[in-house]
């Protein structure tokens, strides 16, 4: 009798090592797959990261354009202006004035 009931032991025993076994296994494996996602997220959180840095330096370029082009069309409501850019863009003169070579 005593050997029988150390059978079943012996039988119980192999089964929960094997349950604990198949448990770490699971254990590690969702472990290994949560460490691949969150090092995934974070890759991406960085290159995110880097491409809003450049947006924002492209968008405060974008606004030193746009206030430049502002004042060139308060500039524009200036008639001495105008006279002065049509002279320097597309070389046209007065009636008596002399042309010196360039």
């Amino acid at each position: 009798m005593a050997s029988g009931t150390a059978a079943k032991e012996s039988a119980s025993n192999k089964g929960a090592r094997r349950r604990i076994r198949l448990f770490l296994i699971v254990v590690c494996c969702f472990t290994c797959w949560a460490t691949l996602t969150l090092w995934k997220q974070g890759d991406s959180v960085d290159q995110k990261q880097a491409e809003l840095t450049e947006l924002q330096d492209r968008l405060t370029e974008l606004k030193g354009t746009n206030e430049q082009y502002k004042a060139e069309v308060t500039r524009l409501h200036d008639s001495e202006y105008i006279e002065q850019k049509v002279r320097k863009d597309y070389g046209m003169i007065r009636p008596g004035d002399t042309i010196f070579g360039r």
